[in-house]
Formats: structure tokens, sequence, C-alpha cells
């Protein structure tokens, strides 16, 4: 790969989140290897990215599939000697009640919400060494905050263990040069919130929902993916943070 100032590596990077955050790096400078499920998707994100004068790659790869981390390694490997950020954006999220909740669900989250990025920052550990480099790790609020009436025990647990990881990943890893934060965002209009979330509400659940916000987030109003973009920028920058959960949610954990 041709190099200009560094390399991110970001998983889920196609769209949403992962597609904002991708942005805001390469507009800072970075080269880009996208990591996602949709072969169409990512050549979609590649062709816009490129605008930055970014070199952009692309790694289709489902990492919930077995063998996908170790796959995806040998794959960037054959396109860079050396990752400066690594964004363990990929997830999944099922909310159910504990009576509803069941193995699979839970074993998808655990798998995609904590076993990828300690096993995908495993397989690139050599190259983040290497480069010096940072890992970004994607939490949630739902790690400390609940809300009324929409149980989150098993995902909460997933993004508490994420919080986790991060701190011990930077107390194990900072001696060799290599950062570990992660980012909290409250929640985020992406279009899967939009089309998931938004779009099925009767016009009285979308005018709750709208006056909910505005009590909920001091701020008065859920993030755009940019806001959380300019976060990760920050931290792939940062050369004197580690172990941080980066709260950027609008205010929505301290009310």
């Amino acid at each position: 790969m041709p190099s200009r100032a560094n390399t991110a590596v970001v998983t889920g990077g196609s769209d949403g989140l992962g597609y904002a955050i991708a942005d805001a790096l390469a507009s800072k400078g970075a080269d880009l290897i996208l990591v996602g499920r949709d072969p169409h998707r990512l050549g979609r994100a590649r062709r816009t990215l490129l605008a930055h004068g970014a070199a952009v790659h692309t790694v289709p790869a489902d990492l919930a599939e077995p063998g996908a981390v170790a796959a995806v390694g040998e794959a960037v490997r054959a396109l860079t000697d050396r990752v400066d950020t690594l964004v363990n954006n990929v997830g999944a999220a099922h909310f159910a009640p504990l009576a509803d909740t069941t193995p699979e669900m839970v074993d998808a989250m655990l798998h995609l919400n904590v076993k990828v990025p300690l096993l995908l920052s495993r397989a690139l550990l050599a190259e983040l060494t290497r480069a010096q480099g940072g890992i970004i790790n994607i939490s949630s609020y739902w790690a400390r905050k609940m809300t009324a009436g929409r149980a989150s025990a098993a995902y909460s647990a997933t993004r508490g263990a994420v919080n986790s990881l991060t701190m011990a990943l930077a107390n194990e890893l900072g001696p060799a040069g290599v950062r570990v934060n992660a980012l909290a965002p409250g929640a985020v209009h992406t279009s899967t919130y939009q089309h998931s979330y938004l779009d099925p509400m009767t016009p009285p659940q979308r005018a709750a929902h709208d006056a909910g916000i505005q009590d909920a987030y001091p701020l008065g109003r859920i993030g755009a993916p940019r806001d959380v973009a300019e976060a990760a920028a920050y931290l792939a920058e940062a050369r004197w943070t580690t172990g941080t959960v980066l709260t950027v949610d609008g205010g929505l954990t301290v009310r």
C-alpha cells in the first residue's frame, strides 16, 4: 500500500458509524482498510472516500463467522506491515427481557462485541506495535446507563466487558507503545437507527420519542455520526491518552 501519513483499519467501515469514522480519519490523512460484510457497500464507501486522496482498500468479511478474524488479519498484512489505528466498530445488539434472552443472542453479542475486538487486536498486534499505534474500541452508554422499559442485560454486559477490555489492554500494551481507548456513544442517528427504530413508530410514538430526547439529553439532541467520528479522530492522534473510555453522548449519562 502506498503510504501517506498512517493506515487505519475500520471494521464495519462501509456504512453508519464505521463509515463516518473512516471518513474522519481519511480527512486527517489516513489511508484506509475497510472491513465489512457487503462487497457492494464496501465498494460504494471506497469510491466516496477516495475523494480525500486516501488509498482505500476493502476486505469483505463477516466477522461473525468462525475463522474470519484470522482471515482479516492475513488480508491486512498482505496490504501493509503497519497499522496506526485499529477501530473495532463492528458489533451486535439484541434487546430482550431476561426471560426471552436466548443463548444464541448472548453468544452472538459476546462474539462480535467482545471476542472479535480482542482477537483482531491480537491478530494485528505486531503491526500496531511496529507503528506505535492505537486501538479504538466502540462501546456504548448502555454499559453505564439503563432505560426504563427497555431490557438490556446481555447487551449491557458485553459493553461493560468492552470497557474493561480497553483498560486491561491499555495496561498490558502501553509498555509496547500501543494505546488502547474506547468511545461510548449515546444514541446516534444512523441509517440503522432510522430504519429499525424510528420508522416503525406511529406519529404519537415519534412525538413522545422526540420529547423524551429533550428531557434525556442536556444538549437536546441525539448524536450525528460525525459527532462520534470526530472523537475517534482525536483518539487516533492523542499520543498520551490510553485506557480512556471517552463518553460522547450529549450529556445523557450525567442525568
